[in-house]
């Protein structure tokens, strides 16, 4: 076969080198890895690292399928109120070739629209991403890591449309190096390189996430998010006179980031990692717990008149990307905690403090990000807590039993 004579042609080169290190990349993906584990702990199970993460892309691809739908719905539907005759650039060009338009009742034609502006990003980050994979494993002397698939296909769902590609090189060349590389790979990182990457680009470039125009690829377009109208328009009611249902923004027919608008589409991932075990159902109730104790001390607590301290919870729910982080970036189960009390607490945290950053920090509305980011750094510690109180408390309970034997 031919798969098999290039990998043998690659292992004359050094076992450690750059082209070594890119095939295995691919080949790690495509099959199991033939080697086993010669030292504890052994885990008895047909997974390993490069399906755990894989499970995370699969459970992705609902909300994948309706963003593109509705990124592309949101560009037709921008070009069709601006009066343009087609999209700028190589995309319209192609659309345009192709006869696909750019009608925004189309759904297939949305689709494509959408495609066209995920895939470049998306293969970008993939190629960044691999090449400092297997410069660090060449290095190292080291095999490369696994996992190099899921990051790259979050962190390009998290983008928008609009994100230059060098600011995608530098994404994720931030991502990957600062948030993973240098703590050892998979396995050692102390958060989300994927969310990671999306901090870098929050405070390097914030006009990309908060400047006019930035989530409906149209010259002119300065249509605004949801949770952007809510939080400085004045809460539901601006989102009502806007014409935004709660079933609309479910659905995920909302301008956002590419693939993180439909809650609907979160759901259905979060029914499949549960199913295959991969992700902790403790994180992701807690964090709707949280989110829903913060808004309701809110309602209740909050100056009277105050629209934005009045939003229903269920209402916090589909704004922004709470749902999408929660369940896809929280439950990472790297950087969260890994005792089952301290998942509670990890994600109760994470709700909780998205809440708290969307209503009394205008600047950063979108919590989620510096939420997680926060709990995930005091996972470890959260964890520490929970052991040493269960080993206080068996230790009580030892004397006592000792005591009652005496």
């Amino acid at each position: 076969m031919a798969f098999d004579r290039l990998r043998e042609k690659l292992a004359m080169r050094g076992e450690y080198s750059v082209a070594r290190a890119l095939f295995t990349l691919f080949d790690r993906f495509v099959y199991s890895t033939t080697a086993s584990t010669g030292t504890g702990p052994h885990i008895r199970d047909p997974a390993n690292v490069q399906r755990l993460m894989n499970y995370f892309v699969l459970a992705t691809l609902p909300c994948w399928l309706i963003g593109m739908w509705n990124l592309g719905h949101q560009t037709n539907l921008a070009i069709a109120q601006l009066e343009l005759n087609a999209a700028s650039g190589w995309r319209g060009w192609l659309l345009d070739y192709l006869g696909i338009g750019f009608d925004p009742q189309n759904i297939l034609a949305c689709f494509w629209h959408g495609l066209l502006y995920f895939l470049p990003i998306f293969f970008i980050a993939l190629f960044v991403a691999a090449v400092w994979e297997a410069v660090f494993a060449t290095f190292r002397r080291k095999p490369v890591d696994e996992g190099l698939l899921a990051i790259a296909w979050l962190y390009a769902l998290l983008l928008p449309a609009t994100t230059p590609f060098y600011q995608v090189v530098l994404g994720m060349t931030f991502g990957l190096v600062v948030g993973k590389a240098i703590y050892g790979g998979t396995g050692r990182y102390l958060v989300n390189p994927a969310l990671l990457a999306l901090a870098f680009h929050l405070f390097s470039y914030p006009s990309l996430m908060f400047g006019e125009g930035a989530w409906v690829p149209v010259p002119d377009n300065n249509l605004a998010t949801p949770l952007e109208l809510a939080i400085k328009q004045g809460g539901v009611t601006a989102l009502e006179s806007a014409g935004y249902s709660w079933g609309q923004l479910f659905v995920g027919n909302q301008p956002g980031p590419m693939g993180v608008t439909s809650i609907f589409g979160v759901l259905i991932g979060a029914l499949i990692l549960l199913v295959t075990g991969v992700a902790s159902w403790r994180i992701m109730l807690g964090g709707v717990l949280g989110m829903v104790a913060a808004v309701l001390a809110f309602n209740g607590l909050g100056p009277a008149g105050n629209s934005v301290y009045a939003i229903p919870w269920y209402w916090h729910m589909v704004l922004g990307g709470f749902a999408f982080a929660l369940v896809f970036i929280a439950t990472d189960p790297v950087p969260a905690a890994i005792t089952n009390v301290g998942r509670w607490i990890f994600g109760i945290t994470v709700g909780l403090l998205t809440v708290i950053m969307r209503i009394t920090n205008p600047a950063h509305f979108e919590g989620v990000v510096f939420a997680i980011l926060l709990a995930s750094m005091l996972a470890p510690l959260m964890d520490f807590v929970v052991v040493e109180l269960h080993i206080r408390k068996r230790r009580k309970r030892q004397r006592r039993l000792l005591g009652n034997n005496a």
